[in-house]
């Protein structure tokens, strides 16, 4: 009994309660529009910049996987190929 008279309580108390704080009001769309690009313009300074030579080592190991990638397909094509084939020839 106990129990039930500290949960109606404690709901009378949170229908009471009023909000203090008004809801705080938006600035206008220009301000906001400005804020936004300098929030932008602070987030490209913060920008660092791969120096020339990690980028030419990055785009030589690019290089290299889409060679070793392209030849793995081609001889996995070879192979396949092949072996279409030879089913092809004992099937028929």
């Amino acid at each position: 009994m106990n129990l039930m008279a500290d949960t109606t309580e404690k709901k009378a108390v949170k229908k009471t309660e009023k909000p203090s704080a008004k809801k705080a009001k938006k600035p206008n769309l220009f301000k906001r529009i400005g804020k936004w690009f300098r929030d932008i313009f602070n987030e490209i300074k913060k920008i660092t910049w791969p120096t020339m030579r990690q980028t030419l080592k990055n785009t030589l190991i690019v290089i290299v996987m889409v060679l070793v990638v392209g030849v793995y397909i081609w001889v996995l094509d070879l192979l396949l190929g092949y072996g279409i084939s030879l089913l092809r020839s004992l099937v028929a």
